[in-house]
């Protein structure tokens, strides 16, 4: 299921402006007519809905998009999503069947809201639910972690030393995503306690003042190569390896283009052959560099040993052509 993060313009049921949700990209317009014929003449372009597991009573909701804004990724890089708070917003007590009457008194007795309390330990920086069970005759046998926006099942956990003297379970949600989620502890006979819970974000987000993108790495790489590439650079006219390294460096126009005819205008005296050769040589050190950088990047390689392993190969090359050649392939190997 493809999702978007979205973030609420304006207060809606029991989540107030601010709150962050994950929801399905899919919407679909509000008060849908069944009549098909109706659905042709009228517009729904500008009436889409999200579907939000859980409106903060544990039923689901229409939420309209028009009251959500997009929640960029960078506003929670750096923070551990995992650590919001939990709510329970629902707990009762059903039959698997629904052909029984759910009236009778069932054998695990019948949960509710009050039944459920969060707790908090601050030392270890963790946060789970505590359940008092309601009197009851038959003893669990496992505990059953839905997720209510895919529909999958999380986890299952059989209750293996659960007995009747027990009057209490509980249940960690320390690192469980953001999400809309219900715990069931399943009985005999088709019972089960439902708890229904939403994990939220760590923080609230004013949708009006959400904070710029911080630079990424690449777009650091970017800069320190362009700036690499807009100075002047001077190389021995003697030099005529690394003036073949120089132009076969190049950005723009001459971008990857052939250094032959170049170096014969510089260096009338050149043979073809040996331009030829000159370029063959920048080529196959370009290729070696940013091999090194890939590897680099791949955790093959540490950082520092790069110009080491370069110089070691091609003594020659000048450092200025060097942390040319390193700047452009660091910047391709984390693209």
């Amino acid at each position: 299921m493809k999702t978007t993060r979205i973030i609420l313009k304006v207060p809606f049921y029991k989540h107030p402006a601010g709150t962050v949700f994950d929801l399905a990209e899919n919407t679909e317009p509000a008060n849908w007519p069944d009549d098909e014929r109706l659905r042709e003449k009228q517009n729904f372009s500008g009436n889409q809905v999200y579907h939000l597991p859980d409106g903060g009573r544990g039923f689901a909701v229409n939420l309209a998009v028009s009251d959500t804004k997009p929640c960029p990724e960078h506003v929670f890089e750096g923070h551990d999503i995992r650590k919001g708070p939990c709510r329970v917003t629902a707990a009762a007590t059903h039959y698997g069947d629904a052909g029984k009457k759910e009236e009778v008194t069932p054998p695990c007795g019948r949960l509710r809201e009050e039944n459920i309390s969060i707790q908090i330990n601050e030392a270890i920086q963790s946060q789970g639910l505590l359940i008092d069970l309601p009197p009851f005759e038959e003893v669990a046998e496992k505990m059953v972690l839905l997720d209510r926006l895919s529909g999958r099942m999380v986890l299952e956990y059989v209750l293996r030393n659960y007995k009747h003297s027990d009057t209490q379970l509980t249940w960690d949600v320390s690192d469980l995503h953001p999400g809309f989620y219900e715990l069931q502890l399943r009985f005999p006979d088709n019972w089960y306690h439902s708890i229904c819970f939403i994990k939220f974000f760590p923080f609230p987000v004013e949708a009006d003042k959400i904070p710029p993108a911080p630079e990424k790495e690449w777009q650091k790489m970017a800069k320190e190569i362009f700036q690499t590439f807009t100075e002047p650079r001077t190389v021995e006219a003697s030099d005529l390896p690394n003036q073949a390294l120089d132009l076969c460096l190049e950005w723009g126009e001459m971008f990857n283009q052939p250094t032959q005819e170049r170096m014969m205008k510089r260096h009338p005296e050149l043979t073809q052959e040996q331009a030829d050769e000159l370029d063959k040589l920048a080529r196959e050190v370009r290729s070696y560099v940013y091999d090194l950088c890939q590897q680099e990047s791949e955790g093959k390689l540490e950082e520092s040993k790069l110009h080491l392993l370069a110089r070691r190969k091609y003594p020659w090359v000048s450092d200025t052509n060097f942390f040319r050649m390193k700047n452009v392939g660091m910047y391709y190997a984390r693209r």
